[in-house]
């Protein structure tokens, strides 16, 4: 019995992309959730080398968000609080506030659905994958995919819970956010700490 490991195919974009159909789900307007430093407004826009649909050559910029506080810290915070054994630095915590962000009705990609994965003949690992270039290069193809989406629906890998990413393809796309707090004096986020064992310093 070889003792070589078993590597999965990394699946990519397949050729002629953008001919497939692609389910078109409608995302009922509401509230959702984004943490942010706190000297910058909830809603803004950008191409960020590390955010995971991202990709240098995407057209419109990205708006992430997370269906509820928790999981926003998590997008946030977890690899920090992961790769320092459950540790946050106190200066980068007491930086950040969170807000929500009202979201109207919107036409888009949804990748939490098996329906969508499988016509677009992709899993969960490559959407997912380490190496930030693959999943950029699929948050490219349903930018650039005909069906015009306005987004993508994905889950975190940290608590599988759905996010967000927000396409600025309308110039005139306007989206209403409220400022809840700063992490230091918000309730929800100093139950995050303890909840999760994570400690500031």
């Amino acid at each position: 019995m070889s003792d070589r490991p078993t590597v999965r195919t990394v699946r990519l974009p397949p050729p002629g992309f953008s001919a497939l159909i692609i389910p078109k789900s409608s995302l009922r307007g509401r509230r959702w959730y984004r943490v942010h430093q706190s000297h910058h407004a909830a809603v803004h826009f950008s191409l960020s080398p590390t955010h995971r649909f991202s990709h240098g050559d995407c057209s419109y910029p990205f708006l992430y968000l997370a269906g509820d506080i928790g999981t926003a810290l998590f997008e946030r915070f977890g690899d920090a609080a992961y790769d320092k054994k459950r540790v946050v630095p106190r200066s980068l915590w007491e930086a950040h506030s969170a807000s929500w962000v009202q979201i109207p009705t919107l036409q888009i990609c949804d990748l939490t659905s098996a329906r969508t994965l499988s016509a677009i003949m992709v899993d969960l690992s490559a959407l997912m994958h380490q190496d930030l270039a693959c999943p950029r290069l699929w948050g490219l193809a349903i930018q650039k995919h005909p069906a015009n989406f306005h987004g993508i629906r994905f889950k975190s890998r940290f608590s599988g819970k759905s996010c967000l990413a927000v396409f600025q393809r309308d110039p005139r796309f306007r989206l209403r956010e409220s400022r809840l707090d700063t992490l230091s004096d918000l309730s929800e986020a100093v139950d995050w700490l303890d909840k999760h064992k994570v400690s500031l310093y």
